[in-house]
């Protein structure tokens, strides 16, 4: 079993050797532009004069300016802190409820976690894949009431030639203290890097959830987010619409329903029928048994169907195209769900978005069931013998 790589020019290649694996073209100049903003980097000759710790790279080539950049702590540096800000893959989101309000004071102290704004922090500690997560040391970024802890883990696989390769990879566990939620985060991660694990994606969030429990005494629970994704498709609201659904019906048939590029949010079959209900709704109040039998099929195609995924959109604007999460509900039966954002990678602030607009639509949906109950239990005070 590994140890975490403690040299630091052990773990400085270990990023390089990150970077040039997996970090897209488009990402490694959006980074290299953000360094030179911050005057880390100098790009271009004819540039005003930079701090003398400014790393020169005009004399090298575009496409290995970011590893030679990486020379340089200041960058790895910032190449760490961008980890905790970018946009990830996926996500599962968990209530949770700590023990101990300074909890993660607490375990800094004990050298069970590493502050990221701490004078003495030198990198992240990288861990073997297999090493049981009670014994990482994940480092924590704290912002308001949201604390970010990082898990970095040493991911190796093989090519098809036998040439070894080996990356850092991260999952994020983003406590929302005023949400009373853990979200974890992480990426793709190509095949051979799994390690023939059919359970890899389940198995890191497993990871940061044992962590959660064991290390940091939190209590986690799974929330049900098909009913919340349920009740925010049938609001009176344009914010989020249907983007595609897959149904696995009562008969054994199974159909995967896409909205059209036009911009229509009505998905096929049930949609189609519904939105045809409506837009003739005087012609079919002339027929109220068509209507009937119509209505009562849609209902009873939809409570005796599982919908295993569903994907909806955000709608953006004139700067953003907006967001496209799908989910997967009961996620390799393990109860929660697994959120996939699609798209080009961003930054942090739309899945903060995506899950404040969940948690918050919870709260209205726990509101309505309680306001419901509530009258339910009036009528039987009113009416015993109902």
């Amino acid at each position: 079993m590994a140890d975490d790589l403690h040299t630091s020019g052990d773990y400085k290649q270990q990023v390089i050797a990150t970077v040039n694996e997996i970090y897209p073209k488009y990402i490694q100049k959006e980074i290299l532009a953000k360094l030179d903003k911050l005057d880390l980097v100098k790009l271009k000759k004819n540039q005003a004069t930079k701090p003398s710790d400014a790393v020169d790279l005009t004399d090298v080539q575009e496409d290995d300016q970011l590893i030679r950049g990486l020379e340089s702590d200041n960058v790895l540096k910032e190449i760490e802190k961008r980890e905790f800000f970018k946009s990830y893959h996926f996500a599962a989101i968990f209530n949770a409820t700590p023990k101990d309000d300074n909890i993660f004071t607490e375990l800094e102290k004990s050298t069970k976690v590493v502050n990221f704004k701490s004078p003495d922090y030198k990198h992240d500690a990288i861990f073997d894949n297999q090493l049981e997560s009670a014994k990482t040391i994940p480092t924590r970024l704290g912002i308001g009431n949201v604390s970010l802890l990082k898990f970095s883990k040493l991911l190796t696989g093989y090519t098809q030639t036998g040439e070894k390769r080996q990356i850092k990879y991260n999952v994020l566990g983003v406590y929302f203290s005023h949400l009373g939620v853990l979200e974890i985060r992480f990426d793709k991660v190509r095949n051979i890097f799994q390690q023939e694990d059919e359970l890899f994606y389940h198995n890191q969030v497993e990871f940061v959830v044992k962590w959660f429990r064991e290390v940091a005494k939190f209590e986690l629970e799974n929330i049900n987010l098909a009913a919340i994704i349920n009740f925010i498709n049938k609001k009176d609201q344009d914010e989020v619409i249907i983007h595609s659904q897959a149904m696995s019906m009562s008969t054994g048939a199974k159909a995967e329903l896409y909205t059209g590029q036009t911009g229509n949010s009505v998905l096929p079959l049930l949609g189609e029928l519904k939105e045809l209900i409506r837009l003739h709704e005087d012609l079919f109040e002339e027929s109220p048994k068509i209507k009937d039998i119509l209505d009562k099929f849609i209902a009873e195609t939809e409570s005796t169907s599982d919908l295993p995924w569903i994907s909806l959109r955000w709608k953006g604007d004139d700067k953003n195209e907006g967001t496209v999460v799908k989910f997967r509900h009961n996620y390799e039966n393990k109860g929660y769900t697994l959120l996939s954002y699609y798209g080009r990678q961003t930054i942090m602030e739309k899945m903060d978005y995506v899950t404040k607009y969940i948690i918050d639509n919870r709260k209205e949906l726990e509101r309505i069931e309680s306001d419901i109950a509530e009258e339910i239990g009036e009528t039987a005070r009113d009416n015993p013998a109902v």
